[in-house]
C-alpha cells in the first residue's frame, strides 16, 4: 500500500502500465459504462487501475447525468479494504475539459489504525513538505497532491487531494 500512496501522481500512473489498464475492468469502469459515459472512459479506466487493481476488496457507487452523461461530469465513490487492514475511501471526478482532454479531480481518505500521525508522515508520508495551515491543521504537499493527516483516538486519517489538468489517459 505505500507504494500507492508515495510520490505523484504521475509516478503512479508510470507504475500503472498500459498492458495492465488495457486488461483491467474494475467497477468503477464498468459503472461509468452503464451511465453510457464515453468521452472519458480512458481517464475513468487509468484511475480506476489506479484506486482498485491490487489486491483487496472494493466497490464504488458511481453518479452521472442522465441527460448526456458523456459530455459531462462523471463522479465516483470507491471504498477500499486493503490486505494489511487499512480502508481507503476516494471520490473521482472526470469531466470533459478543453482541447478533447477530460479534467479530473482526486480526493482520497485512507486510515491507518493503531499509527500516530508523526509515524505515518515520517515513513509513508516521508517525501511530503509542510506547505502552510488551513484552518489550523497542516497541510503537507509532493508535487500537486496536498494532505492533511488528522490523529484520532491514537488513529492516522490521513485525507489526499490533487487536482488533474487534465486527467492521465
Amino acid at each position: 500500500m505505500k507504494k500507492i500512496l508515495i510520490g505523484t501522481f504521475i509516478g503512479v500512473m508510470a507504475f500503472c502500465q498500459a498492458n495492465a489498464a488495457d486488461n483491467f475492468e474494475g467497477v468503477i469502469t464498468k459503472q461509468a459504462k452503464e451511465w453510457n459515459v464515453n468521452q472519458c472512459i480512458q481517464e475513468i479506466k487509468k484511475m480506476d487501475v489506479f484506486l482498485n487493481e491490487k489486491a483487496g476488496a472494493n466497490g464504488a457507487w458511481s453518479f452521472a447525468a442522465t441527460e448526456k452523461p458523456s459530455d459531462r461530469m462523471f463522479s465516483s465513490l470507491n471504498i477500499k479494504k486493503f490486505n494489511d487492514g487499512t480502508w481507503g475511501y476516494a471520490t473521482l471526478s472526470i469531466s470533459p475539459g478543453i482541447n478533447g482532454s477530460c479534467d479530473g479531480t482526486l480526493m482520497q481518505m485512507v486510515t491507518f489504525p493503531g499509527k500516530s500521525c508523526n509515524a505515518v508522515r515520517e515513513t509513508t508520508y516521508k517525501d511530503y513538505k509542510y506547505k502552510s495551515d488551513l484552518a489550523g491543521k497542516s497541510i503537507y504537499e509532493n508535487g500537486s497532491i496536498k494532505a492533511v493527516l488528522e490523529e484520532l483516538g491514537g488513529n492516522c486519517i490521513v485525507i489526499r487531494y490533487e487536482a488533474l489538468y487534465p486527467s492521465p489517459k
